[in-house]
């Protein structure tokens, strides 16, 4: 039994053990445990398409190219697939202890991602213009919840992977789609918890908790530089408030559709 199967196994016996009393407690620790035991490999898929996107980048400058890279939802949401998909496991974790507050926790990233992805990948209509706002700020405030609730619980793995999913992005978006993204929407919306992404991507410098320590450090580095450049490089342009110019490539960007006039109206004159 490898290492990784050691600590899973231990986490969902340690769970199960505490359902068993037949009194669930609010909250299992247990739940986010599993998540935090799953972080060794999510670091690794993460850091591998980092790898892949600084390839992509130094290819570019050796072959002169500097134009924009069209992306796609699929390519846009693939980095972060383990990440995401983790969340649909504490979600089924959840239910299987009676954690009915974990499994709501869980719901919008796990098995509501999975709806979306299979609507998406058959081409079914999908209402996004109704859904922008909703998933706008659901998507902000379970960030919170949950950056909050392994901060309580001491586990720093999933922290640092959310903001190293997150940052790699933003750096992809800046270099390859010429688009400040969510450091643009900061001066549109003031939400300034994203701060937050950059934030705990310092974490390995802090602390040698996170797994692939080294590894983890010289990623957070190379991010903190390209992702600066970058939004250097957007301002020295003056695109820096550039949006997308679809709004539906990135999921993200939907909240922008309610900006733009419904389907059959005309826009008011200025």
């Amino acid at each position: 039994m490898t290492g990784v199967e050691r600590r899973w196994l231990s986490a969902l016996t340690v769970g199960g053990l505490e359902a068993s009393s037949g009194y669930p407690e609010a909250m299992h620790q247990a739940v986010y445990r599993l998540f935090d035991q799953a972080c060794p490999v999510i670091l690794v898929w993460l850091m591998a398409f980092l790898a892949l996107t600084v390839g992509a980048l130094l290819w570019r400058a050796w072959t002169g190219r500097d134009d924009r890279h069209r992306d796609s939802m699929i390519g846009g949401e693939l980095p972060g697939i383990l990440l995401v998909l983790m969340h649909s496991v504490c979600f089924g974790y959840s239910l299987y202890l009676r954690d009915w507050l974990s499994a709501l926790v869980f719901l919008w990233w796990g098995p509501g991602f999975l709806v979306i992805a299979i609507l998406v990948l058959l081409r079914r209509p999908v209402p996004w213009r109704r859904l922008a706002r909703a998933t706008s700020v659901a998507c902000k405030l379970l960030y919170l919840v949950l950056v909050a609730l392994f901060l309580h619980y001491g586990y720093l793995a999933p922290v640092f992977a959310y903001s190293l999913w997150i940052m790699h992005d933003q750096v992809r978006l800046a270099w390859l789609q010429r688009n400040a993204d969510r450091t643009r929407r900061l001066t549109e919306d003031w939400w300034f918890p994203r701060i937050a992404y950059p934030a705990f991507l310092a974490i390995p410098f802090f602390s040698s908790q996170i797994p692939w320590h080294g590894a983890c450090v010289v990623a957070a580095s190379i991010i903190y530089v390209l992702w600066l450049w970058g939004l250097g490089r957007l301002i020295t342009w003056r695109t820096f408030f550039r949006r997308p110019e679809s709004c539906t490539d990135n999921l993200r960007d939907i909240v922008y559709l309610t900006d733009l006039p419904a389907p059959g109206t005309q826009a008011a004159s200025p």
